[in-house]
């Protein structure tokens, strides 16, 4: 009966950190939830993942002067769904 408890310890145990090493690498490493991308900045920033890519589009709104990601974004997380013009916008505030 102990060798039985002393086991389903050890499987919790691996379970525990398998699930904590599976998460850790999701929240650094999330895909950007736009697959084709149709600016330079955002194609080598999607390659480090969404973290990355918000980072970068922070970097240029703070740069262009934009003051609210829902000027481009009609909503935001989990979709970032764009905006009709907003590419149009993006190349007016000198994005590429």
């Amino acid at each position: 009966m102990a060798k039985l408890g002393i086991l389903a310890s050890i499987a919790m145990m691996i379970g525990a950190l398998s699930f904590a090493t599976v998460r850790s690498a999701d929240a650094e490493g999330d895909s950007c939830q736009h697959k084709e991308q149709k600016t330079e900045m955002m194609k080598e920033a999607c390659k480090k993942g969404q973290g990355a890519a918000k980072d970068a589009m922070k970097a240029f709104m703070k740069k262009a002067g934009i003051k609210s990601c829902n000027q481009c974004h009609s909503k935001l997380a989990p979709t970032y769904t764009l905006k009709d013009d907003a590419y149009e916008q993006f190349k007016k505030a000198g994005g590429k």
